[in-house]
């Protein structure tokens, strides 16, 4: 398994899998061996064992952060014009 979410610190590495699991209400995880005695937990969307359709976005920003964001901008007022 290679986590393939471009600003995932782990981007690019390759691992071997120990076990998936897979919720209807949640992402999943998957688990991987990291070294010897190391298990990781990651979220099969930052995978490529994710379907292309329910990959990661690329942006930090949340939905609810977007709508605050916009709700500000919205009560703003306009820059002076130059």
């Amino acid at each position: 398994m290679t986590v393939t979410y471009p600003t995932h610190p782990l981007h690019g590495r390759t691992f071997t899998v120990v076990s998936v699991s897979r919720h209807p209400r949640d992402v999943g995880y998957v688990v991987v061996a990291y070294r010897d005695a190391i298990r990781l937990r990651l979220p099969i969307p930052a995978t490529d064992l994710s379907s292309s359709s329910t990959r990661m976005p690329r942006t930090k920003w949340t939905s609810v952060a977007i709508h605050t964001f916009l709700a500000l901008v919205a009560e703003g007022s306009p820059c002076p014009k130059p």
